[in-house]
């Protein structure tokens, strides 16, 4: 698939949520949303998960208001499309695994979200947005190698090379992973590890997520108010 890059992010996380008899008092209850405090409890936890940051019980009221009223819309105006995303829920995690409907809508909410990632990669994401990422690095150290990366020859800087640049643009919308440039008029291959390609592909998704917000934003309080 042509989003493969991007799609070590989109399963954020597998959530296994056990049964509990814990009494959870009621934190909103209106327009027909009702939000308890074991469900912010819930959302806490997957925020933390994907952001790694704290967010406070009033912040996270009101994103799941918006959450709830944004499947609740999809739900009524566009069934097929909320179904498309419940089948992939399905055959990833299990939608038997999730207990909490809080839960299961705020997975839904992020498959919504990376719908417009996916048609920004697919559609709209060019060498320039990757020349913007990788000029954003302090450093581009990677090792290179003469032998396929069985030994590591040197290590350089590959920050501000063009033909590293499209090399790995041309890799990525096809999903190969041999590096070959020219340096020093001798051909080498760029060795990029497990890690490194980690930081890259997170760099990546975190670029097309921000460029994709305004729409997304546009998409959510179109879909509150109908």
């Amino acid at each position: 698939m042509a989003y493969k890059i991007i799609n070590k992010f989109l399963l954020i996380f597998i959530f296994l949520i056990f049964k509990t008899n814990l009494l959870a008092n009621v934190v909103y209850d209106k327009n027909n949303i009702i939000i308890s405090e074991l469900d912010l409890k819930y959302y806490k936890q997957i925020h933390f998960e994907k952001y790694n940051e704290e967010i406070n019980s009033s912040k996270a009221t009101k994103n799941l208001v918006k959450i709830k009223k944004l499947i609740n819309s999809l739900r009524t105006n566009n069934p097929d499309f909320l179904n498309k995303i419940d089948n992939k829920i399905d055959s990833e995690i299990g939608k038997e695994n999730i207990i909490s409907e809080i839960v299961l809508d705020t997975i839904r909410y992020l498959r919504v979200k990376n719908e417009f990632v996916y048609n920004f990669y697919n559609n709209s994401f060019k060498t320039n947005d990757l020349d913007y990422i990788f000029s954003s690095f302090d450093t581009l150290e990677l090792p290179i190698s003469q032998n396929n990366c069985l030994t590591i020859t040197k290590i350089v800087n590959l920050k501000n090379n063009t033909e590293f640049y499209n090399i790995f643009f041309e890799n990525m919308k096809k999903e190969e992973k041999k590096y070959e440039l020219s340096i020093d008029n001798s051909k080498y291959n760029v060795c990029i590890n497990q890690r490194n390609a980690k930081i890259i592909e997170k760099e990546i998704f975190n670029y097309i997520e921000l460029k994709i917000q305004k729409d997304f934003d546009k998409f959510v309080y179109e879909n509150q108010n109908r």
